[in-house]
This record gives C-alpha cells, structure tokens and sequence, in this order.
C-alpha cells in the first residue's frame, strides 16, 4: 500500500512537471516573476506584503532552470513550487483526514477526490504562491488537530514560514493552533510557551530581512497601506457588496466551480449530507473541520474577490472530506467506486485544460508573442497601446515588444491614443484590448481591424476565474477619420466617465478631433437631454474652426441629427481638426450617445425614434440596445446596395413565443425573422428602395413587453435585444 502510495505521488508530481507552462498569466504572476528579477515591494515587485518565502524559493529554481538551459525559466521556476507544493500537501491531508476520526478509508479518497478537484490539479501548475502556501498550511494542520509537543512546536513554525510564503494562511492554521494551544490536553504550559515561541521565530526568519530589504519598518509599512487601499477600493467584495444576486455568486465561486458547474452542485450535495453525518456520529469532529475551515470561509467570502476561484483552495479539501463521508457504505467497493468515479470526471474536464494551458500559454502573452513575429516578418507598427490591464505584462514583455509602449492613464486609456494621433498622424498602432471594455468605440471604426482574439481555449471558473488580465483582442489601428476626446457617452463606460468628471456638452464645449479633408462629409450626431419636469428643448452647437457648421433644438428626450458639412470645412494644414458640440440647457444634462462623420460613398447608421440607451452588462461585457415595437434606424443612400450585418438575443428568454420581426423600407418589407436564438443576420438594401423611403428603415416587432408591468418603473416597451448592427 505503502509502495502504490509513493508510486501516486511521483505518478501526479511528474505530470504536474510535465505541464508547467510557458508563460506567465495572471497579474500576481507577473509581479512575482519581476519581484524574482529584483525584489522591491514598493514597486509591486511582488504586490505587498512581499511573499519572502515564495521569492527566495523561486528565485532558486528559477536560477536552476536557466543554468540547465530550460526555456521559459521564469513561469515555470515559479510554476515549479506549484507542483512541488500540490504533490507535498497530498500526504499531510491524508494525515489530517485520518486523525479527524481514525477512518482510514475515507481520509485516503477524501485525498485522492481532492488530488483530481480541477482547482487543486490546475492550480499545481500555476505560477503563482496559492498551492505553495497551502502545502505548508496543510502540514500544519496536520501536526494541530492531535499535537504533542513536537507536532506543536513543528506545525507552528511551519505555519510561520506558511505565512510568509501566502498571507492568507494565517487564517487558515492560526484558529487550529489557537484551538490547540488553549484545549485541555497532556501539552504542558512550557509546550505551549515553546509554540509560540516556534511560531515567532518561524515569522521572524522571513519578516526581518521583508523589512530590511524594503527600507525598513515605515517604507514597508508605506507600501503595505497601499495595497489595502487598493484592495478594498479597487475589488468587488461581499464587505462592500452584498446583494442577494452577489451572496449568491459568491458562494457559487467558492463551494461550485472549484470543481466545475454540474460536478460541483454534486458534490456540495454530498458535502452537507457529508457534514450531517460526521456532526451525528463524531461532534468533536466536526468542531475541528469547523475550526480549521470556517473562518477562512468566511473571510474569503467577505474580504476576498471570489471570482478569482484559486482563493478558494483551501476549502476543497473540507468539501471533498464531507463529500466522500456521505458516500460511506457498508459495501466496500462502494466508496472506492464513487470517488475514482468523482476523480474520473473531474480529470476529463481537467486534464485537457492542463495540456492546453501548457502549450498556449496566457491570452496577453500569446498576443505578445504574435506582435513580435509579425513585426520581424516586415509589417509596420509605430506604437503598442493597451488598455490598463495589460500595462503590467508589457512591463514583463518589454524586450520583445516591437514598438514603444503609449503611457495611459488607467481607465482612460484612449486619451493616449488622441494625444499619439495629435502629434503622430500617419502612425499605425497595434492595440491590446480587453474585450470588456468599449472605449475604442470613441474612433473611426472603420479604421481598425481585428487582428486575432486571444482566449483561455477552455472554461475559466475552475482554473483560471478572476485572472487579470484575461481575454485579449489585438486590434492593428489605421489613423482613425475621427477621434473623441472627454465628455462623450458613445457607450455606459464612457458615459460613466464622463458622469464621475461632470464633463459633457452643457457644461463645457465637448471635441471631437476630425481628419483633415477637402470633401463633403455628413455628420451623425445624437443623444439625450435629460432634465426633470417640464424646461425649453436644449440648444445644441456645432463647430469647426471657429465656425459654427450646425444649431439644432433638442427636446427632452431622445434626440438625433444627420448633418451634411461643406466641402473644406476640415481642410487644415493640421492632421486633425477640432470639432466643438456645446449645449445650453434650463436644467439638467445633454449625453452625447452616437457621432459618425464620413466622406461620400461610406455607409452610415443612425438609431432614430424607438429605439433605447445603449446598456452594458460588465460581467459578460455585452453591450446592446433595445429596440421597441415599432424603431427607426437611418440608413445613408449612397447610390449602391448597403449591406446590414445585425446581431440580437434570442427572444425566447423573455417570450413564450419568438415574435415575428419586420424590417420595412417605405411600407415595402425587405426581410423578416422570428428571432428564437440568438442571431447574426445579413439584410441587403437595393439603392433605390433605400433611396426612395430616404434612407429610413422601421424595424417592427408583434410583441413587446413592459419591463415595470402596470405598477409602474421602467415603463419602456422592449421587443428586441440587438447586440450590434453594421452597414457596408
């Protein structure tokens, strides 16, 4: 049994080996390889509170693995401790399980359930400090739960240094040496005093030269404070946060996706039929899974962001001991059978995802990757441009990106790209985006392409959930016919921008900077006046050079304007020319929602009457529109056929029945659809049906509903929800 065990062990350690990846990937991960690099807490090297114990360990293997000649010497220097970390934890656990109730059975499948949890088996190869920490909270654990004085001493020195390797730890390991501290026991006052004493100079090993190192106890402390500022400022924690909807969520992250969605329901199932059990037949028992997993349950779901599903490790293997617990039978094939099953299945979601995570790599360093041979083969780039969650990878990144780097202020990352076009006209600028993000839609899209988007290649909650950054799309960027400076609300992100800033048009004149030019072009402008009670429409300005192109009047409400501009209105020797839009209002606000200007010949859309705000779901990071029963979009007559590419959710989510949907051109029907799925449609547009119902589509549904009902609220009509529409 012995020797099978031994044979387990180095069977899961070389496959964890074996898979180590090739790149860095999570932000933790970047700030640990740059802290191995040089060792400065104040500059996030690593992010506070410095993991000393993480960094001279990684720094050791990290210098192995390049003096053997091994590629990507960093991830996998600090991925190595990973699998070192997960393959030592396995034997205490089987410990710690086996002295809860002497069930030998059940602490050897607990653990072996455990090994298989796709958290715990992919967080083996991540190069990050969670499975280190927890391999040395796990031994502790395991010396608490029946300690002599040895075991004390041992398991709080190791608690110590467990510290020092993840912070986190101490809630895990310190109420367990508390509970054995303070229970009567044979341990004498003397054992108990050389326990603690076993614990503080485990901290001190590591804590004084943290502080040495960081320029003593007020610089460390400077950049300690940061860092909790940043946490609880920057992070969506049930603390701060707590709704049901969010309740919910987060002990879905903790409890279910650690071991992924229908496995995981499963498994939280047997748990607490699990715990019943064990709280019936052995009640000290079940005081100690209480002490040693309980309070780290609580401060993860309060103080931590669950959505980052690693920070729930050390809760698998009280889920999995519950679990396995409930599945103790008389039979005794019974329970071998249900957890090699419970294993099987969990190594079929895994273990692909392992090879995958392995051979690919991160998202942003893929894309990195790319960057550069693209840029080696010949193709042109003047600047790499990011949005903020990249910043740290490019910092890691630097010797291979293939263009100076564009500054950014966070969240605001598209003044960058303005200021660059403003000096830099003709330069070409390769972007990486997070797809959740929608600032680009300040530019001419017309004037981007997609170069490749960059995903995981597999589900993320078990393995990678809350890594930042995550998907990435790279973007090679032309310069754009038009830009948009602050005050604009193209999408919610920048409307909330320019709401925290309290810039808009009725407040100061809003810019929009536009490609010189010496043709004719039409101007798309549109939004919402919002005020309160009844006050005289907004008077809306135009300019361009100093010269005032358009007045229009806007009532309250939804409001858009199709403008034709002169020919040498943009003439400049300038690249880009200021375009000033100003409001005067009685009270309230004017929020600028769409802007488009384009020579002749390019097609052009506007949503007119029926149709509603743009909205934005941040998790999913979709944006949409509603249209109403009964809405108009404005489609520019060029004198050929427009082509509409329109995207929509299927209606069934919110109808019992898909209703039928007409698009209309002059009273003539032009297509129709029962939108059931979700859809990606193509409408083709003659130029003289366009032509003749002057460029105005109705887009009519049978159904509508009223989200507020007949007792009042939102009291819009909602027939569709369209994802996007395009014209070519």
């Amino acid at each position: 049994m012995r020797t099978a065990g031994v044979a387990s062990l180095l069977l899961f350690l070389a496959l964890h080996l074996a898979l180590l990846p090739r790149t860095l990937e999570d932000l933790d991960s970047i700030n640990f390889a740059l802290g191995v690099r040089h060792f400065d807490v104040a500059h996030h090297q690593p992010h506070p509170p410095g993991y000393p114990v993480y960094i001279a360990l990684s720094k050791a293997s990290t210098a192995s693995l390049r003096a053997l000649g091994i590629d990507a010497a960093a991830p996998r220097g600090l991925a190595f401790w990973s699998a070192v970390g997960a393959t030592g934890s396995l034997p205490a656990l089987i410990l710690f399980f086996t002295a809860l109730e002497k069930r030998r059975r059940i602490a050897i499948w607990a653990t072996v359930v455990t090994a298989a949890a796709p958290l715990f088996w992919f967080t083996g190869v991540r190069p990050l400090s969670d499975m280190a920490g927890f391999a040395a909270g796990a031994w502790a654990l395991a010396l608490f739960v029946s300690p002599s004085r040895g075991k004390l001493v041992a398991g709080a020195f190791i608690a110590a240094l467990g510290i020092g390797i993840r912070s986190q730890i101490a809630v895990l390991t310190m109420p367990l040496f508390l509970y054995a501290l303070v229970v009567p026991s044979g341990l004498t006052l003397r054992d108990r005093a050389l326990a603690v004493l076993g614990l503080i100079g485990g901290i001190l090993v590591w804590a004084v030269p943290l502080i040495v190192v960081s320029g003593g106890p007020a610089a460390y402390l400077t950049a300690l404070g940061s860092q909790a500022g940043e946490d609880f400022s920057g992070v969506s924690m049930l603390w701060t946060h707590h709704s049901a909807r969010q309740i919910a969520a987060a002990l879905l992250d903790t409890f279910v996706w650690p071991w992924d969605w229908w496995l995981g329901i499963g498994m939280c199932v047997l748990a607490a039929a699990g715990a019943l059990r064990v709280a019936w037949r052995s009640p000290r028992t079940a005081a100690v899974i209480g002490i040693a997993f309980l309070p780290y349950a609580v401060f993860h779901l309060l103080f931590q962001e669950t959505v980052t599903t690693r920070y729930a490790l050390p809760l698998v293997p009280a889920v999995a001991y519950l679990a396995v617990a409930a599945l103790e039978t008389r039979s005794r094939v019974a329970l071998p059978t249900a957890s090699i099953a419970i294993a099987g299945v969990s190594l079929l979601v895994t273990i692909p995802a392992n090879v995958i995570y392995a051979v690919d790599g991160a998202p942003i360093f893929q894309a990195w990757d790319d960057m550069a041979i693209t840029a080696h083969g010949g193709e042109r780039v003047d600047a790499v441009g990011m949005h903020a969650s990249a910043k740290r990878a490019a910092e890691w990144a630097a010797p291979i990106l293939p263009a100076r780097v564009l500054e950014a202020p966070h969240g605001r990352e598209w003044l960058a790209l303005v200021s660059f076009w403003r000096t830099a006209p003709d330069s070409i600028v390769w972007f990486a985006a997070d797809p959740k993000r929608t600032d680009l839609a300040l530019f001419d899209t017309r004037q981007r392409d997609l170069a490749r988007a960059y995903r995981w290649g597999f589900i993320e909650p078990p393995f990678v959930g809350g890594a930042r950054p995550n998907d990435i799309d790279w973007y090679r960027m032309r310069p754009p016919g038009w830009m948009l400076d602050e005050g604009w609300s193209l999408t919610p992100e920048t409307a909330g921008i320019a709401f925290r800033d309290a810039k808009g048009p009725a407040s100061a004149p809003v810019t929009a900077w536009i490609r010189a030019r010496d043709s004719e072009s039409t101007l798309v402008l549109g939004g919402r006046y919002i005020t309160t009670g009844a006050s005289a429409p907004s008077s809306v300005q135009v300019e361009a050079a100093g010269r005032r192109i358009a007045t229009f009047s806007a009532p309250a409400g939804f409001f858009v304007y199709e403008v034709p501009v002169q020919t040498r209105t943009f003439s400049s020797t300038s690249a880009y020319v200021p375009l000033h839009v100003s409001a005067q209002v009685e009270r309230g606000s004017v929020s600028l929602e769409q802007f488009d200007l384009q020579p002749p010949g390019v097609p052009m859309i506007a949503y007119e009457a029926g149709w509603n705000e743009p909205e934005y779901n941040a998790a999913s990071g979709i944006s949409w529109r509603w249209m109403s029963e009964r809405s108009v979009l404005w489609v520019r007559p060029i004198g050929r056929t427009v082509t509409l590419h329109i995207s929509g959710e299927s209606t069934r989510k919110y109808f019992a029945r898909a209703p039928h949907v007409r698009i209309l051109a002059g009273g003539r029907e032009i297509a129709a659809f029962d939108p059931s799925e979700d859809f990606d449609r193509t409408v083709t547009v003659p130029p003289d049906v366009l032509a003749s119902a002057g460029g105005r589509l109705t887009f009519a549904s049978s159904d509508f509903f009223v989200p507020g009902g007949s007792s009042g609220g939102d009291q819009r009509h909602l027939a569709v929800r369209i994802f996007g529409i395009k014209a070519e």
